[in-house]
């Protein structure tokens, strides 16, 4: 297609400017008006700096993320939702690197549903945030991650508010005697971990939904739009340098002080290094630190924890 990059941005502008909610109608549109050959750029091109050629993040909507990620996930699952909402929206706006956005084969990301193929691990709206943010230029990646995986973490979910759920379309699945599944039905949970098989288990337990009831579908399409709207908006903070929220646990510098990533050789070696950012006390009991001992789980049953 013989179209250069002035005239591309030229005409996804215009497309952006009338196309209705500048959602998925301008997205689509936009692809359309690009170069064919053009070449996304990350990380290669014979390069021996993985981080170079990162593209250009310019501030989107939160709520229009959010929106397109509920409606995603329906159709790939969590980490397509949250992957696509926010490569999409970054294509819709017009800049400079909005063809190189809108080639993203954003399909790559399917395989994250279920926390990894159905595996239960890593959460797909985690690893989608993380991948997205990494592409940028211009914030701390970092930073940025750390924070959405924190949030995500600590924090009751799904919001449930009225206003959210009105601006994503949401709810949209019933239960069986044909209700739609309303915040109050869907309930929220703390993950108290990033893993996908734990905050589902835990929400199963306090909302008494079996996880292959639409319930389940409808709380994390909902999951997926609050991870998507939280990314972008984390985002547009540390694009202004105001992004300032916890990326931890405030309990792990306790732990930190013995068990801190080292270089100890054997004969310094005194307790075991933990190399994560994940929160401590989820899965450990704490200890008396003077005996050494680790404290036992006593009355936990498997469904506490995971």
């Amino acid at each position: 297609m013989n179209v250069n990059r002035r005239q591309a941005m030229g005409q996804i502008i215009g497309l952006v400017s009338v196309a209705a909610g500048g959602g998925i109608m301008a997205t689509a549109m936009a692809a359309d008006t690009c170069p064919g050959d053009i070449s996304i750029g990350i990380g290669s091109e014979g390069t021996s700096d993985l981080t170079a050629n990162l593209l250009t993040y310019v501030k989107v909507e939160p709520l229009a993320v959010a929106k397109r990620a509920y409606e995603d996930y329906g159709k790939g699952g969590c980490m397509y939702g949250v992957f696509d909402a926010i490569v999409k929206e970054l294509a819709a706006q017009g800049h400079e690197d909005a063809c190189k956005f809108a080639a993203i084969p954003t399909n790559i990301t399917v395989y994250g549903a279920g926390g990894i193929a159905g595996w239960g691990t890593l959460c797909g709206c985690l690893n989608a945030a993380a991948m997205a943010v990494n592409m940028l230029a211009g914030v701390d990646r970092n930073k940025v991650i750390r924070s959405v995986y924190h949030y995500y973490e600590s924090t009751a979910m799904p919001r449930g508010d009225s206003e959210f759920l009105s601006a994503i379309g949401a709810p949209t699945r019933k239960t069986d005697a044909g209700e739609l599944l309303t915040a109050d039905k869907i309930g929220q949970s703390v993950a108290k971990s990033i893993l996908c098989h734990t905050s589902v288990t835990l929400w199963s337990k306090q909302s008494k939904f079996g996880t292959s009831h639409p319930a389940k579908l409808e709380r994390c399409a909902q999951v997926t739009a609050e991870i998507a709207y939280t990314t972008v908006d984390f985002l547009n903070k540390a694009l202004d340098n105001t992004l300032d929220v916890a990326t931890a646990a405030e309990g792990n510098s306790d732990c930190a002080g013995c068990h801190s990533s080292t270089k100890r050789e054997p004969d310094t070696y005194f307790a075991t290094d933990v190399n994560a950012q994940m929160e401590c006390q989820t899965c450990h009991s704490e200890h008396d630190v003077t005996a050494g001992l680790t404290g036992a789980h006593e009355g936990f049953t498997c469904s506490d924890c995971h």
